[in-house]
């Protein structure tokens, strides 16, 4: 099987306009084998070893369709294959799931969709969300709220044009023009017994809330007297996962094991802060009990604690 569009369609498709830190996966398969990006992996790294995971086609559909111990042994190959290896079972030739930023501002809000793609209520991410996929249609773009954009394509070619257009559906529906994208902030990273931390611009949300699975995963919020580095450390020690430490005057700190998770820390932070700004009262946030299931996923675990690529 040629993976070399595979990896040239992640590289056109990394960034944070698309997607942020390690989200997003895409597949090609054939009658025998599918092939996906692996757990914790960027887009824009699946030239690198192990960034690839080949798995049975026949195995990751018997998954998806029920068997558990097909489910098993799905994700004990190596390299991991991404959680959302369920979705990629589906039907079609590439299969690419993104996070583009004009497709959150629509699945973050309960604004109706663009044509061109089917509306999927939000889920849990891996069988879950592939299942409530299959029932929305046999179609070849989905909008999942509160998380991103399936697209499927007979091509690499198509996969990209085909994702790029409907960002710009969403984009053009809610008044968002194409440039109109945050940028990636300097990260002045200072180390610290056990990680790295860097300081992030202020906010205020009180409660914590998240809009999409990455940001309760990657950047969730964890509440200290005073930023201090004692506090930082500690944190770590008791929790080793990515995160933001948050004061209640809106001071924030992200923090992490090594600089490569605190980037994608600020990546998902900035993405976050960009999309409440822009959407305001119109944001939906995931609901606290799903939130919750999320970061309790043993798949979600891996990505968090980083254990493999």
């Amino acid at each position: 099987m040629n993976v070399q569009p595979l990896i040239q369609l992640g590289q056109q498709l990394s960034g944070l306009a698309w997607v942020q830190g390690p989200g997003g996966n895409l597949s090609v398969k054939d009658s025998h084998t599918l092939a996906v990006k692996a757990s914790g992996t960027r887009l824009g790294d699946l030239d690198a070893p192990h960034a690839l995971a080949r798995v049975p086609f026949a195995q990751a559909q018997a998954a998806l369709a029920g068997d558990p111990h097909a489910a098993v042994a799905l994700f004990q190959h190596t390299p991991r294959p991404s959680l959302e290896t369920w979705l990629h079972a589906l039907p079609g030739r590439y299969i690419v799931h993104t996070h583009p930023l004009g497709v959150l501002l629509m699945a973050c809000s309960r604004l109706p969709v663009p044509a061109g793609m089917v509306d999927v209520p939000a889920a849990l991410p891996g069988r879950e969300l592939a299942l409530a996929m299959l029932a929305a249609g046999n179609v070849d773009a989905w909008l999942l709220r509160n998380h991103g954009l399936v697209v499927r394509a007979g091509s690499a070619r198509q996969a990209l044009q085909r994702t790029r257009a409907l960002d710009r559906a969403c984009r053009a529906a809610l008044g968002v023009a194409q440039h109109a994208v945050p940028r990636l902030p300097a990260i002045a990273a200072q180390a610290i017994p056990g990680g790295v931390i860097a300081p992030l611009p202020p906010q205020h949300p009180d409660p914590p809330r998240y809009l999409f699975p990455d940001a309760a995963v990657l950047a969730a919020q964890t509440s200290v007297a005073q930023l201090t580095i004692a506090a930082a450390a500690a944190k770590l020690a008791l929790d080793p996962r990515p995160g933001v430490l948050a004061t209640p005057s809106g001071e924030r700190w992200a923090i992490a094991r090594h600089a490569a998770q605190l980037r994608d820390v600020v990546e998902v932070v900035t993405a976050h802060d960009w999309l409440l700004e822009r959407l305001g009262a119109r944001a939906v946030a995931l609901p606290l009990s799903m939130t919750a299931a999320i970061l309790a996923m043993p798949a979600e675990r891996f990505r968090q604690l980083g254990t493999a690529g």
